[in-house]
């Protein structure tokens, strides 16, 4: 039931993003594990692309291609976060159409390190 509701929310900032004709838009959302704090719930990007990577070689729509990119960037942010923490292996965990920070336009940087944010009450 919580995935359908990621999958609903991320369709709703989806439609609103494309609609707005915005870059992306992120949701965020009150912390399982600190009370208080808003952190990082879903998002969706629909900016510019420096690097396009598929896995299929097949021609998407517009909804499947930033559906795939923000999946993406979240892997990316999970390798870069593995990799902070020690694991120096976490390249060969990476498939082979996984974005490299290489690949990133400022925009996808900005909505990448989003992810990281939190935020306290009273803050932002």
């Amino acid at each position: 039931e919580q995935k359908m509701e990621a999958e609903t929310l991320r369709e709703q900032l989806a439609s609103a993003v494309r609609s707005l004709q915005w870059s992306y838009a992120i949701f965020w959302s009150p912390s399982s594990s600190q009370p208080g704090i808003l952190e990082w719930g879903e998002g969706y990007y629909n900016g510019d692309i420096k690097t396009r990577k598929t896995i299929l070689a097949m021609e998407m729509s517009n909804d499947q291609m930033g559906c795939q990119r923000s999946d993406q960037l979240r892997e990316l942010y999970a390798s870069l976060l593995a990799g902070a923490g020690g694991d120096t292996n976490h390249h060969a965990r990476r498939p082979s159409a996984a974005l490299s920070p290489e690949d990133l336009t400022n925009a996808e940087w900005y909505y990448l390190i989003c992810m990281s944010f939190i935020f306290d009450i009273g803050q932002g």
